[in-house]
């Protein structure tokens, strides 16, 4: 057996070329469909990756809005091979290549407008020309149907016309013959015809002889005869040179279109090509997106990982198909299979096989995403039987042939590369004395592992099933079998041999109970006690499996849970704040309700200036402000980590806040600055102020409708004969200062402040003077001053309420 051969065997009991054809079903062009059918493989990994890259992005394209159009396109290969060589190509012919070339600029552009969904597919974009000239020539001059058009050149237009006209004369004289009395008794009937493409008449054979003309034809009963009267022979005679005429001119046109075709050819060539190739991938992507592909990581680092890989044919032809994970890491290099006949062994190697040729010419694998797989440079398999009784081989020699040309082949080919190669053997070592194909076996297995092969093989040895707990780099995994129902599975166990089954097997078939029992009587003790080992391995691991599951779904299970309780919490609290809004709303319309109330009693001070009604009004505002109090939210919790200096804080004594200047720690006082002044206090009397009531110290806000001064409310949140305000009214016309400083007054008032510091300035005095005359004149005011030297001076005036 060559080298060539072998690799063809493998392809051929692999069922490569089965699954090539399910690939060419799923392209649209004849061309597309030979190439898939010859699917190339990729060199190296890293084309591999970019093929597999380019079938993904596709996929993702197929499921997407806006799809690659069929590309259903006609082989024109053929033709333009013709016009190549100087023939003239036919109008049918013509508008297959219009179309070939539609379609090449309409692909062009769909490639451009997706660079950047599919960007590996999108290079090709470059190499396809649009060929607008050329479309438009065509479409010109030949009409969907392949009919040249009459509008292709002036000339066909004209003579076109004219043979138009002379039949049009033609045809009256005829009808204007037929209907003579002179042959009313010599035609079969008032009609003409064409025969040869000249005008006849119908005449009865009988009196043929009366007109004179050629006779072209005779009807199938013989009762009548074609006549061309010689009156009409001219202008029969002008209609056929005005046919020729029309079909020269035609020609013209053709040969014209064809060299234009025959100028293109190369190019033309290459976009039928990008076309194909196309239709292939889309091919590919088809097919990877109907039996669930996946892309998956290629490595050169000996690892295959294959979650829940499925064999690619059966999930074509399967409803059903039993999923299987797959897993040898970088240390292992033999994968021993074993368990029962007709278990999925063979299935299971077959599936290994499959996918590493479909990772190297782009196709995706039926597995789980986050699945890997070694890019092997090379993939052989002995599966089956090789007997070959014209050549006098029986099933171990043919198996033994077949190794020995592997391993001259894999001697070769660990000296031109490094790259590793896959070996699937099926029953290695079969066929002869078990004792003798056990040894064999797993003295070929080590060679292969010498050479760097990764090695899958199946087998019912004992021996073989023992190899991995004698050797580090061979790793066990078996099919498992239902013991209850006497049943494979055909789920493959990770890492524990199992038991052939037989006997189980051959009594779940009807094999006679007598038979089966001398035959277990005839099974040496050791070997018995050994397949129930396998055997109870088998359930142990069946029994971790299904707990494990039990764990994984109880997880989920927690999972959906804590998703669920982490939404209820969401909607929770988005109530809260729709409740929270709607509170606040009511206390707005409380506090609006309490302004208004406020306002009446002020505008009463006004007019009678009595002290008794304002301690009155004092007392009103405090049952009000207790009543807005006691709708309020509850405030932030305060913090209880130690302050430190910069910290925003509160003095509870005050009900303010202010900046602390130095740290507390081991000192009786602190110094804490409140607007433009510092108080002394101990350090138990403060805290850190929430973060709401650090953010309103720290952006005091202007009064609406401001042009000039600002209002720095010292003390935003006050306590009764704490509260200081300060207004600075320099730069304002004295009209618009005593209305702000009636309004402050207004505000301290009802905010129950002591004190309010205006700041005017020195200027000309005339804002100094106004304010303090309505000071004097005010029934909120108990008394004012001129700020102290450190306040101001007399630039300031201090009013103390009453």
């Amino acid at each position: 057996m060559t080298k060539s051969s072998l690799v063809q065997q493998s392809e051929q009991v692999l069922e490569w070329h089965q699954l090539l054809d399910a690939v060419a079903e799923e392209a649209l062009s004849s061309m597309g469909a030979e190439l898939c059918r010859v699917l190339p493989f990729a060199q190296d990994v890293e084309m591999a990756r970019v093929q597999q890259q380019e079938t993904f992005e596709m996929v993702q394209m197929l499921e997407g809005d806006s799809p690659l159009s069929k590309l259903n396109f006609p082989d024109i290969r053929l033709l333009l091979g013709r016009a190549a060589k100087g023939g003239v190509l036919e109008g049918i012919d013509l508008r297959e290549i219009f179309l070939v070339l539609s379609m090449s600029q309409s692909t062009k552009r769909w490639l451009e407008e997706h660079d950047e969904g599919c960007p590996t597919a999108s290079t090709r974009a470059s190499k396809i020309e649009s060929f607008d000239c050329v479309r438009q020539t065509i479409d010109h001059c030949v009409d969907p149907q392949g009919h040249l058009r009459e509008s292709a050149s002036p000339a066909l237009h004209q003579l076109i016309q004219k043979s138009q006209n002379l039949r049009q004369g033609m045809r009256q004289r005829l009808e204007r013959l037929v209907s003579s009395p002179q042959y009313e008794e010599r035609l079969q009937g008032q009609y003409f015809a064409e025969r040869g493409n000249r005008y006849v008449i119908p005449v009865k054979v009988e009196r043929q002889h009366e007109v004179d003309g050629i006779i072209h034809d005779i009807s199938s009963s013989g009762a009548t005869v074609f006549v061309e009267p010689r009156q009409l022979i001219e202008s029969n005679n002008a209609i056929k040179f005005a046919d020729l005429q029309v079909a020269q001119e035609t020609r013209r046109i053709l040969q014209d279109l064809s060299d234009t075709v025959a100028e293109n050819v190369g190019p033309i060539q290459e976009n039928i090509r990008q076309l194909a190739e196309l239709d292939c991938l889309i091919a590919k992507a088809r097919l990877s997106r109907n039996i669930g592909g996946s892309l998956v990581h290629l490595n050169e680092h000996h690892r295959i990982h294959l979650r829940h890989a499925k064999h690619p044919l059966l999930v074509l032809t399967k409803d059903l198909v039993v999923a299987n994970t797959i897993h040898l890491d970088k240390e292992i290099h033999t994968l021993i299979i074993s368990g029962p006949n007709a278990g999925g062994k063979t299935v299971t190697l077959k599936l290994v096989g499959l996918i590493a040729l479909m990772v190297k010419v782009g196709l995706l694998p039926p597995c789980a995403p986050d699945s890997e797989m070694i890019f092997f440079e090379r993939v052989y398999a002995d599966i089956g039987d090789t007997q070959d009784l014209t050549r006098d081989l029986s099933s171990f020699s043919g198996h033994i042939l077949s190794l020995i040309t592997l391993l001259e082949d894999l001697q070769f080919q660990k000296t031109a590369s490094t790259q590793a190669s896959l070996v699937l053997l099926d029953e290695v070592g079969s066929s002869t004395d078990p004792i003798e194909g056990a040894a064999l076996a797993e003295a070929i297995l080590h060679r292969l592992s010498g050479l760097g092969c990764i090695n899958i093989v199946t087998t019912h040895y004992p021996s073989l099933k023992t190899l991995a707990y004698r050797n580090s780099q061979v790793r066990n995994a078996s099919q498992e079998f239902d013991l209850e129902g006497l049943s494979p599975t055909y789920r493959l166990i990770d890492g524990v041999p199992g038991g052939s089954s037989a006997l189980d097997i051959a009594s779940r078939l009807g094999l006679e109970q007598e038979i089966l029992h001398h035959a277990c009587g005839l099974i040496q003790r050791d070997d018995q006690d050994l397949d129930q080992v396998f055997q109870r391995l088998q359930s142990t691991y069946a029994q971790l499996e299904e707990e494990r599951s039990q764990v994984h779904m109880r997880h989920e299970e927690a999972q959906k849970i804590f998703k669920e309780a982490h939404v209820l919490r969401e909607n929770l609290a988005a109530q809260e704040r729709e409740d929270h809004q709607r509170h606040r709303q009511q206390w707005q319309r409380e506090f609006s309700k309490a302004q208004r109330q406020v306002n009446e009693i002020v505008d009463s001070l006004k007019k009678e200036k009595n002290p008794s009604q304002v301690q009155a009004m004092r007392r009103s505002m405090g049952s009000i402000d207790r009543h807005i109090k006691e709708q309020l939210p509850m405030p932030e919790l305060p913090s209880f980590r130690m302050p430190k200096a910069g910290d925003f804080v509160e003095i509870d004594e005050l009900g303010t806040v202010g900046i602390l200047q130095d740290d507390p720690e081991g000192k009786k006082q602190v110094s804490i600055r409140v607007g433009s002044q510092t108080i002394k206090i101990a350090p138990s009397a403060v805290r850190v102020a929430s973060s709401s009531r650090a953010k309103t110290k720290s952006k005091p806000q202007t009064p609406q409708g401001s042009t000039g001064s600002s209002l720095v409310a010292t003390n935003p949140l006050m306590k009764t004969g704490f509260y200081q305000q300060e207004h600075d009214l320099r730069g304002i016309r004295l009209e618009d200062a005593l209305e702000r400083t009636t309004a402050a007054l207004d505000q301290a008032l009802m905010d129950q402040a002591k004190y309010v510091k205006i700041i005017h300035g020195q200027g000309s005095g005339a804002l100094k003077t106004g304010i303090r005359a309505l000071c004097q004149a005010s029934p909120y005011t108990e008394n004012y001053r001129a700020g102290d030297p450190g306040e101001g001076g007399d630039g300031v005036t201090i009013i103390e309420l009453r």
